[in-house]
């Protein structure tokens, strides 16, 4: 018993002192990264523009159809807001994955594994990703507009279940980006990969998935998880959960699929580092 406690007692130290590490270079890192106040003010502009634009096509789409998949406009729009709200709780804490390669090419990983640190966690906090800040930006100020224009009655439970789901689609993405950016550590790049797997995501989870029929909805739900990010989540929430791939009970406990993708990546991400080698640079 009195191994167990103390067992306890130091996952808990080590959790602790990895939250502190977090916030320290997290801090030193955003820091560095609002030196220069044009620059900084210029990228959330520019992210915001970029996403901005998938919600303008969608609105041009929607204006000359009508209806996407069965969808509405009310409904597409919450899916999109919902799926960019989601994407910034990706893009905000984990962005800096994007720069993987560079950090394994540059022999940075030397540094990484010498440090008391999680080689995971340094890399995250290796730089702050600016134009983040723009898609979380448009994402939760289209969410607080188009939820309201959705069909959907909204209660405590929806709320949370909304909140849930947002917070699982961001850890869906990251642990997409995770996977791709474990090869790193025995491949020369893996950026053609990320930004395919990137461009995958924002292009086409804004729309009702079943748009690509069945096939194409069980690919994006099994083989490309991009269907937990918002699609599933959004389909329950708006009462179109009917017609899926999965049954209801499994596309209603698609949030949970956030922490389990993640957990299995953050494992394969470490058995990845031990086949790390040096540049020698």
């Amino acid at each position: 018993m009195d191994d167990l406690r103390l067992r306890g007692a130091g996952r808990i130290g080590a959790v602790r002192e990895e939250a502190r590490a977090a916030r320290v270079l997290l801090r030193a890192a955003w820091r560095a990264a609002l030196q220069y106040r044009t620059s900084f003010a210029t990228v959330i502009v520019g992210g915001v523009a970029y996403q901005g634009a998938q919600l303008l096509f969608i609105g041009v789409l929607l204006a000359k159809f009508g209806h996407i998949g069965g969808w509405g406009i009310d409904d597409v729009a919450f899916l999109f807001a919902l799926r960019l709200a989601a994407h910034a709780f990706y893009v905000v804490p984990a962005g800096a994955l994007f720069q993987i390669d560079q950090a394994v090419q540059q022999g940075e990983m030397d540094r990484f594994l010498l440090r008391p640190a999680s080689v995971y966690l340094q890399l995250l906090c290796r730089r702050a990703p600016l134009m983040a800040l723009g898609d979380a930006l448009l994402g939760f100020s289209a969410l607080g507009i188009f939820a309201h224009l959705a069909s959907v009655q909204w209660n405590g439970w929806k709320v949370l279940y909304l909140v849930a789901a947002l917070i699982s689609g961001g850890m869906v993405e990251t642990a997409i980006q995770t996977v791709l950016g474990s090869l790193s550590f025995v491949m020369t790049s893996t950026a053609s990969l990320r930004v395919l797997a990137d461009e995958t995501i924002t292009r086409f989870s804004g729309y009702p998935l079943t748009i690509f029929g069945r096939w194409g909805l069980l690919s994006l739900t099994v083989g490309f998880p991009m269907a937990f990010i918002a699609y599933l989540p959004a389909a329950v929430l708006l009462g179109r959960a009917h017609g899926l791939i999965v049954p209801f009970w499994a596309a209603a406990a698609s949030p949970l699929a956030g922490p389990v993708l993640l957990g299995l990546a953050l494992v394969f991400f470490n058995r990845m580092t031990r086949c790390y080698s040096s540049p020698g640079s």
